[in-house]
């Protein structure tokens, strides 16, 4: 019984040895779930975070600042297309406007009734931003004016020959801050009169 027992402890021994030495060999990885990572782990996980922060920041940014851009030169483009738009559209509108205002000072100047286009001029100055209407004769001299300070002037004191000596209907946008619309009155076969239709220009805010 005695040898029996030696080798039942001999055996055990060996065995606590063994399990002894296992769970030194495995015993940091059984620990490690339960570690705190080293501080430089966490400083690297910090930087990585941060570095993705500032390039979703910058990418998110540069997209903004481009819609944005796209947005102005956008609305900048309709706006110039409706501005574009409505100069056609006025300038048809003032065009038909002058042939008959055209038709009209004919027949009065055909029989010299100056009185009866002062009347028509009259009316005209009346509407919207016009400042001024005058009518001046083949000459350059000036017949009828709703400004009554420039009686005594002469037609090409006030407008430049080039703009007197038009044979079409034109609209002038921008003559010394002022825009025109100058509307030549033809006979048979020549000009005999100029009307010029003077409006203040409208302030952009």
């Amino acid at each position: 019984m005695t040898d029996e027992n030696k080798q039942n402890e001999s055996m055990q021994s060996k065995a606590n040895n063994l399990f002894t030495m296992l769970g030194n060999k495995f015993e940091p990885l059984a620990k490690l779930p339960h570690m705190q990572l080293p501080g430089w782990y966490a400083l690297v996980g910090v930087g990585i975070i941060i570095v993705i922060f500032a390039w979703k920041v910058i990418a998110v940014g540069k997209v903004e600042s481009d819609m944005a851009k796209q947005l102005v030169s956008d609305r900048a483009s309709m706006e110039l297309q409706a501005r574009e738009y409505a100069d056609r559209q006025y300038n048809k509108e003032e065009e038909r406007f002058g042939q008959v205002l055209s038709w009209a000072v004919r027949s009065e100047l055909i029989r010299n009734n100056l009185d009866t286009i002062d009347q028509y001029l009259s009316e005209i100055v009346k509407m919207g931003d016009t400042e001024k209407v005058v009518l001046v004769g083949e000459d350059g001299q000036l017949l009828v004016s709703t400004d009554k300070r420039l009686e005594d002037a002469e037609g090409e004191d006030l407008y430049p020959r080039e703009i007197l000596n038009l044979r079409k209907i034109t609209v002038k946008s921008d003559v010394d801050g002022q825009k025109l619309l100058i509307v030549p009155v033809m006979g048979l076969n020549n000009r005999i009169a100029t009307v010029i239709v003077s409006y203040n220009q409208a302030k952009l805010n």
